[in-house]
């Protein structure tokens, strides 16, 4: 019986099927390295689990710095207790982050990254991000007065998210994403949030 493959047309046939195939694999490959980059986008709104330790804590603030550094900030995770969890840079905007998940801020844990400033004598603009993944929490009148009057930004991941994904597509430019995270009070990405920031900044 005649082997299939010595004739010209399945010979053709098969040598592009293996050419497809290896070039299907490499993509793939490229999709998971990608995917495996900006692992951050889905960990930073995880929902903690009650088994989790302190180390699932400190992966989370490493989500955070790795969020940041891959759109140009120089990043720093500080190891002290003593410190704020994460500190970012861009040209002369220095931001400290205080990183908090699970359960609802407690009113006193607000204070936390402005309290780190004080203690270490620092001159970062203090920042709270909160992964309110585990329990749907907002932040409420308290705590937006807290972060109101003691000058500080309070974000949710998720929306630290929403401006990185707009930021990334080019719904906004960076200096408008930088301009949000310098917001005083409770920090928002909608293009109301960002809009409204544009013309306070305009009228300055």
């Amino acid at each position: 019986m005649m082997e299939m493959n010595i004739l010209p047309e399945i010979k053709q046939l098969e040598t592009e099927y293996r050419q497809t195939r290896n070039l299907a694999r490499k993509k793939l490959n490229k999709l998971c390295i990608a995917k495996k980059k900006f692992y951050f986008l889905n960990r930073i709104i995880e929902p903690r689990k009650d088994t989790d330790t302190k180390e699932d804590d400190v992966n989370l603030e490493y989500a955070v710095h790795d969020l940041f550094k891959s759109i140009g900030f120089k990043c720093e995770k500080p190891q002290s207790e003593a410190d704020v969890d994460v500190k970012i840079k861009f040209k002369n905007l220095y931001f400290g982050i205080e990183v908090k998940n699970g359960n609802i801020v407690e009113e006193n844990e607000m204070f936390q990254p402005f309290k780190h400033k004080l203690i270490n004598d620092d001159t970062f603009l203090p920042l709270l991000i909160y992964n309110n993944a585990k329990s749907k929490a907002n932040w409420d009148r308290v705590r937006k007065k807290i972060a109101q009057e003691v000058s500080f930004g309070i974000l949710l991941t998720t929306e630290l998210k929403n401006g990185y994904l707009k930021l990334k597509n080019n719904k906004i430019t960076f200096d408008q994403f930088l301009i949000q995270l310098q917001q005083i009070g409770e920090i928002k990405f909608s293009n109301r949030a960002i809009q409204r920031a544009y013309k306070s900044e305009a009228s300055r």
